[in-house]
């Protein structure tokens, strides 16, 4: 072989070696660390990226301000999680159960699909023969809204309409659940009026117990089943009383919608903010839940069966 040959031979290496690199480089670093394949996720606003936007006809959220038809002025958690095969049928505006509570949207004017619809939604649209239930993971985060549109119903009877959609998944096939508790209702600023602070935090801990007793109970009727709750109460509550300069203002809302084209701004960064408005948190908080949710998909979290609670 001739210096010249070599030379290309050489200079082939080194392209090959080159591109393989940068292939590394950009690949995903954590992409076959993550137990699931697929993250299915069900709710309303909190994890709406968009289904509301488009069914409302571009109506609501108003976009500006809010961000690409999410209920938030960024990107949310399931945005944010970053990881391969996400199907998102939640919806703004969703309750558990439209024939428990209907849920509605852009002030009302619109319907959307609750929890069991979402789901009944999902398995039309599926195949279920070729869905791995081993490796998907359903992810719900609903309830609120039940409470908001009829504030009479008590924690248990809207826990239970939400156990309801897990029983569907489950006899459906679902093998892993991450399930959200409610979110701290003392701190958002839109009940803030409602009631005092000690009723809604005791309205929060009666939902969350009753969701850790109905979660007991249906994992011990399915042993091979794996149910977490996804502990958003503490996470938020955490934020909250923070001391840090993470957030400057924890307990006010930045922005503030009047109607279906009207949105007031009362500040100039609401990522200093735990909430952006009324009900709803900022793309930084979201992003706090993203991460927590994110360890939890990796291979190397330890899954805490006995407490059920991800942190």
């Amino acid at each position: 072989m001739d210096d010249f040959t070599k030379r290309n031979y050489y200079l082939v290496f080194i392209l090959l070696l080159s591109l393989l690199l940068v292939i590394h480089r950009d690949y995903p670093e954590n992409v076959e660390k993550f137990r699931f394949k697929n993250v299915v996720i069900f709710g309303d606003s909190y994890s709406d990226d968009g289904n509301a936007y488009r069914v409302s006809k571009h109506k609501w959220p108003l976009v500006p301000p809010y961000y690409r038809g999410r209920f938030c002025n960024g990107p949310i958690w399931t945005d944010q999680l970053k990881v391969p095969g996400v199907l998102n049928y939640a919806y703004g505006g969703a309750t558990t159960d439209n024939n428990f509570v209907q849920g509605s949207t852009a002030i009302n004017t619109v319907k959307v699909p609750g929890v069991r619809q979402q789901i009944e939604m999902y398995f039309n649209q599926s195949n279920s023969n070729k869905i791995d239930f081993a490796r998907t993971l359903y992810i719900i985060w609903a309830g609120s809204n039940d409470f908001l549109f009829q504030p009479t119903l008590t924690p248990t009877k809207i826990i239970a309409s939400l156990l309801n959609g897990v029983q569907d998944l489950l006899k459906l096939g679902a093998k892993n659940f991450l399930i959200f508790n409610q979110i701290p209702a003392q701190y958002v600023p839109n009940l803030q009026g409602f009631a005092p602070a000690n009723v809604l935090s005791e309205l929060t801990n009666a939902s969350n117990v009753a969701l850790v007793t109905g979660i007991k109970e249906i994992q011990q009727k399915n042993s091979q089943t794996l149910l977490n709750i996804f502990d958003i109460t503490s996470i938020i509550s955490k934020a909250v009383q923070s001391k840090s300069d993470y957030f400057k203002n924890t307990t006010a809302n930045c922005w503030n919608p009047v109607n279906l084209t009207t949105v007031l701004n009362f500040c100039g960064n609401p990522e200093k903010f735990v909430f952006l408005d009324t009900l709803h948190l900022t793309s930084r908080m979201h992003g706090l839940i993203a991460d927590a949710i994110r360890q939890f998909l990796l291979t190397s979290f330890e899954v805490n069966s006995s407490g059920y609670y991800i942190h």
